[in-house]
């Protein structure tokens, strides 16, 4: 499709988006009064309703902490300690509520995150919004495959380059060949290995008066490592690919606004179990490698150290949750970034249509397994591919929530289902956290270069 097909196309289907939304909008509001629209996704949710919506919310939890983001708080942790605990505290909230305000507005359109970008914004905004989200998407992919490889390595001695392409090959066909509604089920008995963390954090044996301290009182360090650390640290934990999964996960699902509050407690249960094992993580490293000025490269690096102090048991925890990991987020990312490519240009997509009826979406998925793999198996250097990949995250993560923060502020776009104050408050304190802490990144990077 060329440029002025895109344009032309945009221009015609943001109207109709737009009517269509209007048009849903104002038969709830001549139904009934306008604030019924939103008490009707309202009521009282009891566990067995819990357990019936477990879905991409959970999922996003769990591939927020991809072998990338694990490298990211193991080194983190073995860096400053629990110096930047507080972080994950305060960064919850903000996570639940951009996540909930990517599955609200693919609720009320029924469209994906790339595609309302394009019709709202227009491509000039659209395309470098996508295109860095897929760079960043692949690099962490081919980062997290060298992770799970060096992972296996350690648990069986087989050397890690044998295992790049099998994974990978396992790991492209079940993404592009089984049905959506399969997948999902695999993706959500994974969630339960990041269990292993917690597990490897009791077996550290941390001063848990100084975990908690460290916690809920923040100590912030004005160099360069500790700075670039905590964007890395912002940047998988609000993590932007996942606005695109969760916007695509629930057009996926078909839940709708009549699902709204369902979604809200799938998504809240999935970002707090995230940030929980990011917490252990740090802890485990931090108690362990910090403590000893232990120096690591990798996540696979953090499991080896453990063992002569923690004990064995320890390292094959560790090693179990790497694998898991990238079991679970290395589809969502090639998934992410299809979703992206496809919903800027216009092509059909979803993960629950057969590869002959979406070809260009499958096969955008297949090229970035293809380049994931050369990357994991060439000479570039894995942990600096890995940690900046999560600083690229963390740059782009603020310009999308102010993205999605108009969006969902738009009254002719979400209708009845507009952001009220609480997510306003928390939105614009996420961009400003993460804009705050990029622009204090910059400041150091001229001033006194990046640390090696």
């Amino acid at each position: 499709m060329d440029d002025s097909g895109a344009t032309s196309a945009g221009r015609a289907e943001r109207p109709a988006l737009m009517s269509e939304t209007a048009h849903r909008a104002g038969r709830a509001g001549r139904a009934r009064p306008a604030a019924s629209a939103r008490e009707a996704t309202k009521g009282r949710l009891t566990f067995r309703d819990f357990l019936s919506v477990v879905g991409p919310g959970l999922i996003s939890g769990g591939a927020d902490n991809d072998p990338a983001g694990i490298a990211t708080y193991s080194i983190v942790g073995a860096t400053v300690g629990f110096g930047q605990n507080w972080l994950l505290f305060i960064s919850t909230p903000m996570l639940i509520v951009v996540q909930q305000m990517s599955a609200k507005v693919a609720n009320v359109t029924k469209s994906d995150l790339a595609s309302l970008l394009r019709t709202t914004f227009g491509a000039r905004v659209a395309t470098p919004a996508v295109v860095l989200m897929v760079v960043a998407n692949v690099i962490t992919m081919g980062a997290d495959l060298l992770a799970m490889g060096a992972a296996l390595e350690l648990l069986t001695g087989v050397k890690f380059i044998y295992w790049i392409v099998p994974l990978s090959a396992v790991m492209a066909g079940v993404t592009i060949f089984l049905d959506y509604k399969v997948v999902s089920k695999y993706m959500l008995w994974l969630v339960a290995v990041f269990g292993a963390y917690v597990v490897a954090a009791l077996l550290a044996r941390p001063d848990w008066g100084e975990v908690l301290r460290s916690t809920v009182m923040p100590r912030v360090s004005v160099s360069p490592g500790y700075m670039l650390g905590a964007v890395a640290l912002l940047g998988t934990t609000i993590t932007p690919y996942l606005f695109f999964w969760q916007a695509s996960g629930e057009v996926e699902e078909k839940r709708g606004v009549q699902s709204l509050s369902r979604s809200n407690l799938d998504i809240a249960a999935g970002m707090i179990w995230s940030n929980v094992t990011a917490f252990f993580i740090i802890v485990a490293t931090g108690a362990v490698l910090f403590s000893r000025h232990a120096h690591i490269h990798s996540a696979a690096d953090a499991a080896r150290a453990l063992a002569p102090l923690a004990g064995p048991y320890a390292t094959v925890m560790f090693s179990v949750g790497i694998i898991g990991a990238g079991l679970l987020a290395i589809p969502i990312l090639a998934s992410s970034a299809a979703f992206g490519v496809a919903g800027l240009a216009g092509w059909r997509k979803g993960l629950g249509r057969n590869p002959r009826n979406a070809p260009q979406f499958y096969v955008v998925i297949g090229i970035a397994f293809l380049v994931a793999m050369e990357l994991a198996i060439s000479a570039v250097d894995p942990i600096k591919a890995l940690f900046y990949s999560q600083v690229l995250d963390g740059l782009i993560a603020p310009v999308l929530i102010v993205l999605l923060l108009i969006l969902t502020s738009s009254r002719k776009l979400m209708g009845d289902f507009v952001n009220g104050l609480p997510t306003k408050v928390f939105g614009w304190a996420a961009a400003a956290v993460m804009i705050l802490a990029d622009v204090a990144v910059v400041y150091q990077a001229a001033t006194q270069g990046l640390p090696a």
